[in-house]
This record gives C-alpha cells, structure tokens and sequence, in this order.
C-alpha cells in the first residue's frame, strides 16, 4: 500500500477512535503504538484534509435576526451580532474583536487591499487570527499613529500582524494620528511618501475602522493626542462619536472642530468612496458612537454586541 494511503487509513482509524469510541489521545497512543504527539497531530491533520468535518447544530435565530433588523433599519450591506454572556466591558471586546476576526477571514479575497485604523476593539482581535495565505493580499494604515499608547498596542502592530496573518505585505503611515500643530501637519503631507500612503488608502477594497467615543476613557482622548482645549470645544459642540480621529454627532453629522487642522488620516467624505467600510464596536458606552456613525452612513457593515444591537434599534427609532 502507497505511504500517502497508509497514512490516510491510520488517520482515518485515530478519528474513528477519538470521534466514535471516545478514547482520549494517551489511549488511542496505546492501542495504535504511537505517541501523543502523533496522535494529534494526526486529529489536527484530519481535520485539515476534510477527513473529519465538525458540525454544530445551534439555535442562531435571535442574533440573526437582529442582525437583519439592523441592517434594514439603517441600510448596512452586512452585519454580524455576537452572542455575549457578559457586560463586563473587557469580555464584550474580546467577544466582538473575535467575531470580527472571523468575519474578515471569511471574506478576504486574493489581491484584496485592507485598509486599518487603530481601535481597541481592532487591536483586540489580534489573539484570534487564525493564518490564512492569501495571494497578493495587502495592509495600507489609513490612519497615523497615537501618541501615549500603553505597552505595544500601536497602529503599525496591528497592520503588520493582519498583514502577517494573510501572508501579504504592509504600508505603514509613519506618521502620527495628530500633528502638534497645523504647520507641522502641512509638511508632513507634503512628504512623498506620506502622500503615497494616503493615496494607496483611498483605494483600498475593505477599510476596517474602529469607533470610538467621546468620552475620558475612549482611546484617542486618553492618548493625550487631542488637547485640552479641543475636548472642550468637541463637548460643546456635542459630538459623540470618532472614526479615523474625524468627529460626529448622535445624527451622524459631522462636527468640524480645530484638531481637524492637525489629523492625518482620511476624512468621512474618503471613507464613504470605499466599497466596503466594516465598524468593529461593542458595548453600553460605544451606543451613541455606533449610532452616529450609522445614521452617518460611516459604515456599511456592522461588527457588535447583541445587548448593543438591541439598544440600537430601540434608539434607532427616535428623533434626533
């Protein structure tokens, strides 16, 4: 017998053993001569191959509906609700970072371009990349970096390691989400480079954008990045949400303010010219960034929470 079919039966009977007879690892190791090792590997192998196919039977009418009231109710192309067992804040973001971790595995194509802003929530869904080889797949930052972030989460992380995970290549914007001033701003949009990374953001298949809040604990405020001065104005004005470092209200308008002369990254008018912007947020304090951002039109497809999604439609139903 060839080896390719030696190794296929041996599969096929460690399977029968571990999926039919409910033998653990060490036993079918026993009864087979192997070790361990081998034995998972070949479990790992056979699902792989199709060999052993999983299949769960389970009950996802609630979120699927929900999902299809949002999408009706504010004209998304596509949304995916996750099931959550908990409000703590930290389990809601590992939840929705997971989902859309999946959900933009699910749809990358060949020579996609995907283009990434920097969001809790995104970064977040780093853990759960599984790696997926995709032919000339490409990461553009669409968006420059903050300034105090703790620890590693920066914007040129997360760019590298989906870039990384699809085995395609990254174009960093090496530059930061806010200038210090207006002059400064200005000259670094008049760097080539920078502009070409600019440039290459504007044609991106899919952007992946997070949406952040206005609030002391939102990201891009807690990097220090917007000043003091620039909050205040931001309250009064009564803004509520942020994607890309650009600023909305609860109607999706959007609130012009004086960090505007400062950002680098692409505007909401750029954002709306890409075919697919997918918002990844969740969570009680993110509603009225998330509803903003919908009514907006910033996003057309919606990555959240099923306890959020229910407080969306019931919000977004009211007067503004």
């Amino acid at each position: 017998m060839p080896r390719r079919n030696i190794d296929r039966v041996l599969m096929t009977e460690v399977a029968k053993l571990y999926y039919y007879e409910d033998l653990t690892q060490d036993q079918i190791g026993e009864v087979l001569g192997l070790s361990r090792q081998k034995v998972s590997r070949l479990l790992r192998r056979a699902k792989e191959e199709g060999l052993v196919q999983i299949r769960i039977l389970e009950d996802q009418e609630n979120t699927k509906i929900l999902g299809e009231r949002l999408r009706e109710r504010f004209g998304l192309r596509d949304v995916r609700v996750a099931t959550t067992f908990s409000q703590e804040e930290d389990m809601v973001t590992k939840r929705v970072a997971q989902m859309a971790a999946s959900y933009l595995r699910s749809i990358v194509e060949p020579y996609t371009s995907l283009g990434v802003a920097y969001g809790k929530t995104l970064f977040a869904m780093v853990p759960f990349l599984v790696p997926k080889p995709v032919p000339g797949f490409r990461v553009v930052q669409i968006m420059g970096g903050y300034g105090k972030l703790k620890g590693d989460v920066v914007a040129v992380e997360l760019a590298r390691a989906l870039a990384q995970n699809f085995g395609g290549d990254a174009v960093y914007l090496l530059a930061p989400a806010f200038a210090k001033d207006a002059e400064t701003r200005n000259a670094l949009l008049g760097d080539e480079r920078i502009a070409r990374v600019l440039e290459l953001a504007r044609e991106v298949d899919i952007a992946l954008v997070g949406i952040g809040g206005v609030t002391s604990s939102s990201t891009l405020l807690d990097t220090g990045d917007i000043y003091p001065h620039e909050v205040d104005e931001l309250v009064a004005k009564e803004a509520v949400g942020n994607i890309c470092g650009n600023f909305y209200d609860v109607a999706g308008r959007e609130v012009a303010c004086q960090a505007d002369s400062r950002r680098i990254s692409l505007t909401l008018w750029e954002l709306q010219r890409i075919p697919k912007v997918i918002g990844v947020a969740g969570g009680e304090g993110k509603l009225k960034a998330i509803l903003g951002a919908l009514r907006g039109k910033y996003v057309n497809v919606l990555i959240t929470d099923d306890a959020t999604a229910l407080a969306l439609l019931k919000e977004g139903g009211k007067g503004v």
